[in-house]
């Protein structure tokens, strides 16, 4: 046994390179697999929490729409929660209260003090009777501290706390909260009902099914509404695309992690396999053989996978946390599940145990010379079975695709659908790649011999017979430009999505509104004073909406209009310019957008007779008791009308009592400085609350990165990981074609000349696989997108780094390759055994 221990050593002493080179092999190869795994666990926790910020720790919601008419009771209430799938119930009371130092209505909510509301609310102290709280914008606007008294519907509260504004979203809404009796107290005198509540949080038991918990409530009352937390649209559309994407971006580095060990074990096992032949023929039992190559593998393998563990760990627990501070991207996985990884290692060591027996063990049953003719053969050829399969899999991933627009099941089984459309269509393109790329390097072969010379051409001509044997080279890079396309573009598309919504939320740079539902802000004596501010280059404005009827129509036709200074949105390019149409001015001129136009056949010039319903002291309409306001000419009828709305009427128009002040929009020469001049305006305007694009784009950035920041780095990490694999395989095919360039010297080329040669190969590699890999890249994502059609973002500059990276470091890395391999002794590079 030691004779055998000591010549299994021996031969990793005359195979360092060999040894070493598989060794990080299989370290890259763990590392992929453990960090794509552990990021996926932790990308679906890091989800999950987000979830939880967003709807605290319920299962459901549940209560009536507001025009049904009914309210929760509290027999209705007490039979929900004496449900034994019922873990914790918790009362939510809406209202609007005024809030007496703006003397105006604010959104308010009524908690308990309990970790449901808690969670949903983001508040942590407890609200009592006398204690409220309430957002941070609305604290500043009040000048109001945690400790300071606020007077709402006369009755004095002492502010507990201020919560975060969400910004991020569009501009923040403000919101008190309250406890929950005293909103329920105001809510039952104000509208003389006995509602308990307006809606309930409900926390299922433990392991008791939310939709069958849904099922069970609605039996108590099938008119209750129940919303289910991970039903959201939103949050069903986030877990959708994070499943989606973890499953695409796990299939695509499995495949490359195969690749990897597939191409950095060919030269191993080609040493082994003729080692192993050599020592057969002079007397080796197959069984003494096969105790060599279980040892030899085993310690390569164990090494391997050690320190592919280790390097997790290190990137996982440091590199990452480094990483985050450095990027200032603050959701990174700090937790290194051990169980996981451990149980994943144990998996990849007995998966690449099995690469490494059985090729090399199936050597030691075959007769010595057989064993060295199969190990030089390097012509293979392709059989027109690739060719049929490739049709028939291009046939059923068209089909598919079709059916995942078209079938009636598209909604529920249309992602699952596209998504085996793309482990299809990536087969598919596996098994014709070797072919493609032969007949394109034989057509593009006289062609590369004019422009590159001849290095290039016997650069090719010794590449296109062993195709099929180094096509796994190909395919890494491939699988690298896969995932760098379809991760960068599915990225920078989320993040432009969420800035172009910002953008159209944002018309002008800054936005200023009331916080009063009937403010009494003279508009044309704010915008003046607002135009008037150093850093403030133009301001328009805007009325609440009014509501209003046109006399003369065939039907009743409502119109929804708003009041503006036409003329300063034009000159802010948020109206289109036209001309006043015969018998028309800006007193009694109506703009109308071109989608009401159409629903009501209306045309430029045509007079409307409107009206205006009259208002009961509670504010709402009197049916059928309408005020005429007299003619209005319709002026323009452009594309469309800022914020979507119907119509505008001009300040001019002051026929129209029924309209307040609601917004300014400001362009500004400095964003930063007019903001804290239009805060300034608070002193005699204290009502306004001020909204620029540029902190909302801050931090809907910073939502971005918390969200997805942990995908960003971990894919990086792969994109180097794969690429130091790559350059090993790469590095490790050159050293196995030493003989074929001694024979080349021997011929007469020059060693610049075997340079070129060997240069000329790699970035064949590197250029193949790249042209490829963008190619499929693009198709993976617009399969894909089927399952949310829409306009995507290419991210050039990250696809553009990854290949310039790839081409220079490989230049680099194999000018000192191929001058080491060039400047070797020829007599002994002719004789050695080429690997």
């Amino acid at each position: 046994m030691k004779t055998l221990q000591g010549l299994a050593f021996r031969l990793f002493k005359s195979n360092k390179f060999i040894v070493f080179s598989s060794i990080v092999s299989i370290a890259i190869s763990t590392m992929l697999v453990l960090s794509m795994v552990l990021f996926s666990f932790n990308a679906q926790d890091t989800l999950e929490s987000q979830l939880k910020q967003t709807y605290g720790e319920m299962d459901l919601s549940v209560g009536f729409e507001m025009d049904q008419g009914k309210i929760l009771t509290s027999t209705l209430v007490e039979e929900i929660h004496q449900d034994k799938m019922v873990d914790k119930v918790s009362k939510v009371s809406i209202a609007h209260l005024n809030l007496n130092k703006l003397n105006t209505s604010i959104y308010t909510v009524g908690v308990e003090n309990d970790y449901l509301a808690k969670s949903r609310y983001h508040f942590s102290k407890p609200l009592n009777k006398n204690s409220v709280a309430m957002n941070k914008g609305l604290a500043k606007d009040l000048h109001a501290k945690v400790g300071d008294k606020v007077l709402i519907e006369n009755k004095t509260y002492t502010l507990a706390e201020t919560v975060k504004d969400l910004s991020a979203t569009g501009v923040a809404p403000d919101m008190l909260i309250l406890n929950q009796k005293n909103v329920k107290g105001y809510i039952q005198a104000k509208e003389k009902s006995s509602a308990e509540a307006t809606y309930l949080l409900i926390k299922a038991h433990k392991n008791e099914s939310a939709l069958k918990l849904a099922d069970r409530i609605k039996s108590y009352n099938k008119n209750l509404r129940i919303d289910i937390a991970e039903q959201d649209a939103g949050v069903q559309n986030n877990l959708q695309s994070l499943h989606t994407f973890i499953i695409v971006l796990s299939a695509l580095v499995l495949i490359i992690t195969s690749l990897i060990l597939i191409s950095n074990f060919e030269l191993l096992l080609y040493k082994m396999r003729n080692q192993f032949a050599i020592m057969r023929s002079i007397g080796a039992s197959a069984k003494q053989i096969s105790k060599i190559i279980i040892l030899q593998s085993t310690v390569i393998n164990t090494v391997g996978t050690g320190v592919g563990f280790l390097l997790t760990f290190c990137s996982q627990r440091y590199l990452y946390s480094w990483l985050g501070k450095v990027s200032e991207i603050p959701s990174f996985p700090s937790d290194f599940n051990v169980g996981t990884a451990i149980t994943l290692t144990v998996v990849m060591f007995v998966i690449i145990q099995f690469f490494l027996l059985v090729p090399a063990y199936r050597g030691t049953k075959v007769l010595p010379l057989k064993t060295m003719q199969t190990n030089e053969k390097i012509n293979y050829g392709f059989s027109k079975t690739r060719v049929v399969v490739f049709k028939v899999l291009l046939a059923l991933s068209l089909f598919l695709v079709i059916g995942s627009q078209v079938f009636p099941t598209r909604g529920t089984y249309g992602p699952g659908m596209l998504l085996i459309t793309v482990i299809l269509v990536l087969l598919a393109f596996i098994l014709i790649f070797p072919i493609i790329v032969t007949k394109g390097l034989k057509w593009f072969l006289p062609y590369g011999q004019k422009i590159f010379g001849k290095e290039f051409y016997i650069a090719v001509k010794n590449l296109i017979p062993q195709v099929k044997k180094n096509t796994m080279i190909i395919l890494i890079i491939c699988g690298l430009m896969i995932i760098t396309v379809f991760g960068s573009i599915t990225f920078r598309t989320i993040q432009i999505n969420g800035l172009t919504y910002l953008k159209k939320e944002y018309v002008m740079p800054i936005i200023v509104e009331t916080r009063l539902d009937d403010s009494k802000i003279d508009v044309e004596e704010l915008t003046r004073k607002a135009e008037q501010l150093p850093n403030v280059k133009s301001v328009s404005n805007m009325s609440n909406q009014g509501l209003g009827e046109i006399l003369n129509s065939k039907k009743v036709a409502d119109i929804r209009y708003n009041v503006v200074d036409l003329k300063r949105l034009q000159k802010q390019g948020l109206l289109e310019h036209f001309s006043y149409v015969k018998g028309s001015n800006k007193e009694n001129s109506i703009i109308v957008s071109e989608k009401f136009a159409e629903s009501h056949d209306l045309k430029v010039g045509q007079v409307l007779h409107l009206g205006m319903y009259v208002e009961n002291q509670d504010e709402s309409m009197v049916e059928g008791n309408i005020i005429p306001k007299g003619d209005y000419v319709v002026t323009a009828i452009p594309n469309h009308l800022l914020d979507n709305n119907e119509a505008f009427l001009d300040w001019k128009s002051n026929k129209f009592k029924d309209v307040d002040f609601y917004r300014l929009y400001i362009d500004a020469t400095d964003v930063k400085a007019a903001v804290k001049e239009i805060e300034g305006l608070k002193s005699q305007y204290p009502e306004l609350k001020v909204s620029s694009y540029d902190q909302s784009v801050k931090e809907a950035n910073e939502m971005f990165y918390q969200r997805w920041g942990i995908f960003i780095v971990v894919i990086a990490t792969l994109v180097v990981s794969t690429m130091v694999g790559v350059f090993n395989s790469l590095a490790n095919n050159i050293y196995s074609k030493r003989k074929e360039f001694a024979v080349l010297r021997a011929m007469g080329m020059t060693p610049k000349s075997i340079r070129k040669v060997i240069l000329s190969q790699v970035n064949l590699y590197i250029t193949i696989g790249v042209i490829c890999g963008i190619v499929m890249g693009l198709l993976v994502t617009l399969i894909l997108l089927l399952m949310d059609p829409g306009k995507f973002v290419i991210a050039y500059k990250t696809i553009l780094s990854v290949v310039v990276s790839m081409l220079v470091v490989s230049t680099f890395l194999f000018s000192y390759v191929s001058r080491k391999i060039s400047g070797q002794d020829l007599s002994i590079e002719l004789t050695n055994d080429n690997r």
